[in-house]
């Protein structure tokens, strides 16, 4: 495997993906907060990093596949032979407590009325 810096990788600006060529490698470490590594074409070869207590793994994944993935986890990825990959936020990972203080505010409906009610 051929680990390389991550300068050598390509992001496509249009859709935010990882693109590998054969025999590339990165290494990416996730946080904060969990993410999802979609593939969107290709495939890759996916090995989480382990220590004492929980030894590494080992995922395959193909286009189409997602693998949900921990906050603290180091990841290397290898294209087989080639692959494209979103490393994503899921929306659960997101806090919510902004979208609370947002629904406070009052609604353009709500705005609107009042002003044809003070006219």
């Amino acid at each position: 495997m051929n680990v390389m810096q991550k300068s050598s990788i390509q992001v496509s600006r249009d859709d935010a993906a990882w693109t590998l060529s054969q025999g590339e490698a990165m290494s990416l470490p996730i946080g904060p907060g969990r993410r999802e590594l979609h593939v969107l074409d290709g495939r890759v070869w996916v090995t989480q990093r382990g220590d004492l207590n929980l030894p590494a793994q080992d995922f395959w994944l193909s286009a189409g596949e997602t693998l949900e993935v921990a906050n603290g986890t180091e990841l290397v990825v290898e294209a087989w032979p080639t692959a494209r990959f979103q490393l994503l936020v899921p929306p659960q990972a997101c806090p919510t407590r902004l979208a609370r203080q947002v629904s406070r505010l009052p609604s353009f409906g709500q705005l609107f009325g009042q002003r044809l009610a003070n006219a």
